[in-house]
């Protein structure tokens, strides 16, 4: 896996530079305005110049380690001028070490690495980056930033500064293979991390991986094609289902009334003959669709007679080779709601038949 290195933003003009760590091996990935994530990038730091993040030592010998740093964080927000954001930890001499830093600064620094798709694990003052010396000052540099780091204090590496800081002594310069060792070093264990309180990473949440998805999609546009197949082919049963009764229909009707051509027609000629002997027809549809329907499902029966009487009462009579095929299609007729009457006979024939009346329920 590899780390990425780069200094914390501090302007919408500030490019800084990002540097790869794999396995030891340091590449220079370009400035951050051409910086192209990978996803093999499993940690991010950034680093703060000492210009714009206040760094402060406490010593509380006699509070446990995480009372000691937030009492130190308190002490370094009272010392601030403004609201600040701090964090504290444990320096590498025991003391707890405190960095305080701009809430305007620390978000602007944030966003400009949101934009190039970097979002820091660890959000690090340079001058923590340096081991802690006893005496005397250290002095580094990184991507055009220097800082002096002696027992105490950080500071920029400045003229002014040098000379109350440092005076006549001479730093001790980290040369540039000592300070990558330390940089590592610091992104496995950083003395402090500003990434906490409002400025905590958030991870977003990913529920499936990319691979997840595609199939995801495959599989929803397969149950979308095999619903719409299975809506069509239900669909063409029920017409066809259709078309073959309405042939029947219009074959029987045809029977009677040899000028019928369709079964719109056949209705019609049905409806007219009804209303001409004064029967309410209103009634005839579902009775006969019952019937037949009852019908149809029962094997060996079939209907001799039907009528259709004024008060709105379905007549037939129904024949079958038993009396258990007809008991069939009683019960079913019954069982769709419909009020009968049936009285069985037989026929010269030896068939059973029975005389039915079906009413509306």
């Amino acid at each position: 896996m590899t780390l990425v290195i780069t200094r914390f933003p501090m302007a919408d003009a500030d490019d800084p530079a990002v540097f790869r760590v794999t396995e030891g091996i340091w590449q220079d990935a370009g400035l951050l305005s051409n910086f192209v994530h990978s996803a093999d990038d499993a940690t991010v730091m950034a680093l703060v110049a000492p210009q714009h993040v206040r760094c402060s030592w406490f010593s509380f010998p006699d509070l446990e380690a995480r009372q000691a740093e937030g009492v130190a964080k308190l002490r370094a927000t009272e010392q601030s001028l403004g609201l600040v954001h701090s964090s504290a930890g444990l320096d590498l001499d025991g003391a707890i070490a405190t960095a305080s830093i701009s809430p305007e600064v620390m978000q602007r620094g944030l966003d400009s690495l949101a934009a190039r798709d970097l979002n820091p694990d660890i959000v690090l003052p340079f001058a923590l980056v340096l081991n802690s010396p006893s005496e005397g000052v250290s002095e580094a540099e990184f991507d055009g930033v220097s800082v002096l780091r002696g027992p105490g204090f950080a500071i920029p590496d400045e003229p002014v500064l040098r000379d109350i800081f440092v005076g006549a002594s001479v730093a001790d310069i980290v040369d540039a293979q000592n300070l990558r060792s330390m940089l590592v070093r610091a992104s496995a264990a950083p003395v402090l991390n500003l990434r906490e309180g409002i400025f905590a990473k958030r991870e977003r949440t990913v529920w499936t991986t990319a691979e997840q998805r595609k199939w995801i999609k495959r599989l929803l546009s397969a149950i979308v094609i095999i619903t719409v197949v299975i809506t069509v082919v239900t669909l063409a049963k029920y017409w066809s289902a259709t078309s073959a009764e309405n042939q029947t229909a219009l074959a029987t009707a045809q029977k009677v009334d040899p000028s019928i051509r369709d079964i719109d027609q056949a209705e019609s000629a049905l409806a007219n003959a009804l209303d001409r002997r004064g029967i309410v027809h209103s009634g005839f549809t579902p009775l006969s669709a019952a019937l037949w329907r009852s019908v149809k499902a029962s094997p060996n029966v079939s209907v001799r007679e039907l009528r259709f009487t004024r008060d709105g009462i379905l007549t037939a009579v129904l024949a079958a080779p038993t009396a258990d095929n007809l008991n069939k299609t009683l019960v079913a007729i019954q069982q769709d709601g419909f009020r009968i009457t049936a009285t069985p006979r037989q026929d010269t024939s030896g068939s059973t038949l029975v005389d039915l009346t079906v009413r509306m329920p």
